[in-house]
């Protein structure tokens, strides 16, 4: 179920709602099984999201080595399944037709089943009909968490990676939680400045992508004092966000023979491996940011409708940096929406954001604030 889907999110929270407090009522409980031979994973989409609980499907690949592992996913995180380091069967499933997906589902003969969403009844509801046993996350004040057999407190005001952690620990994991991914070299990098190397991720994806954008001036700017200093800005992102990056270049005028597109040249694959090894990369809060704290990158992050202590990059070779604006942080889940939506981001002012990426201490402190991250 795709959280840009305004209809499906409407329909989960009256319809699906009411049909999963019906099921809990009716709900037995069951302890994990002791060896399941077959485990199916629901992860429907936000390539994000599939990055942050690639360590939950380790820790489940760990606590059953011999079961065959089927990670049920939607049709934008496909690439992202192939990052995760574990044994998996990818099923591609279409969650807004639910009785298809259960179709598709029941056809797995399940005897275990995890649903890695945090807030969707109808995922829940898929993951109760499919399989005799469910593992999932229970946020507060939702009916939900009952329909699991064990379920898995989530808490909004905690980082997604320590949700994802309580969930992995339900399989034994021990230690801090880290995203297990797999890459590739990018061919690319041999033929760029990795030294000198700034990537931006000026576009994030979903419905949300216009309030979590970075507005363009600010963009001009940056992009501007970065080639004074002698780096090179260069663009990440899919062909679509190409229309983004033609908008900033008409700004940046003659700056624009300084910068490069990526756009759509860097397999998912091979971009943790780029990400690692430019000079630095700076991000809105999207699947990038995620990824560049996956790969330990220099990388800082741009956060206003999210909180970076919620959804900021982990890495000890970067920073977060929230707006200071009275309405951050609205966005837990990613459904949220404020009236000052597009206000929120003009509170990360650049003058902030440039020193600390060129760790430069004579440039002047801006308004926005620091976050660690």
């Amino acid at each position: 179920m795709a959280r840009s889907n305004r209809w499906m999110r409407w329909l989960d929270r009256s319809l699906l709602a009411a049909v999963a407090r019906v099921l809990a009522v009716a709900n037995r409980h069951h302890s994990l099984p002791q060896a399941p031979r077959r485990i199916g994973i629901i992860q429907p989409t936000a390539i994000g999201d599939t990055l942050i609980a690639s360590g939950a499907v380790t820790a489940i690949a760990g606590r059953y080595p011999e079961a065959d592992l089927f990670i049920f996913h939607g049709a934008n995180n496909a690439h992202a399944v192939g990052l995760i380091a574990a044994p998996l069967t990818a099923i591609r499933c279409n969650f807004s037709r639910p009785q298809r997906a259960l179709r598709t589902l029941r056809a797995a003969r399940l005897d275990l089943v995890v649903d890695q969403t945090p807030w969707p009844n109808l995922t829940a509801i898929l993951a109760r009909l499919s399989a005799p046993c469910a593992v999932g996350f229970a946020p507060e004040g939702s009916a939900r968490g009952m329909l699991f057999d064990v379920a898995v407190p989530h808490r909004g005001e905690r980082h997604e990676l320590e949700n994802l952690a309580a969930m992995a620990r339900v399989f034994g994991a021990r230690g801090r939680y880290r995203m297990d991914l797999q890459g590739t070299e990018c061919a690319l990098a041999r033929e760029l400045p990795l030294d000198r190397l700034v990537l931006c991720q000026l576009s994030a994806g979903g419905t949300r992508a216009a309030e979590k954008a970075w507005p363009l001036d600010y963009w001009v700017v940056l992009c501007c004092k970065l080639i004074d200093l002698g780096y090179v800005p260069a663009f990440t992102g899919v062909d679509a966000d190409q229309k983004v990056v033609d908008a900033l270049c008409v700004q940046l005028g003659p700056y624009a023979a300084s910068t490069i597109s990526l756009c759509g040249k860097i397999p998912l694959s091979e971009l943790g491996d780029l990400l690692r090894r430019a000079y630095a990369v700076v991000s809105v809060d999207t699947s990038v940011l995620h990824l560049a704290g996956a790969v330990d990158a220099r990388v800082f992050g741009l956060h206003g409708p999210t909180r970076s202590r919620r959804w900021g990059a982990r890495s000890a070779r970067g920073q977060n940096f929230d707006s200071p604006h009275p309405d951050a942080g609205y966005i837990v889940y990613g459904t949220e929406t404020h009236p000052s939506a597009m206000d929120v981001m003009r509170g990360v002012t650049p003058d902030l954001v440039l020193p600390v990426v060129c760790e430069n201490t004579e440039w002047r402190a801006g308004r926005a604030k620091p976050a660690s991250a």
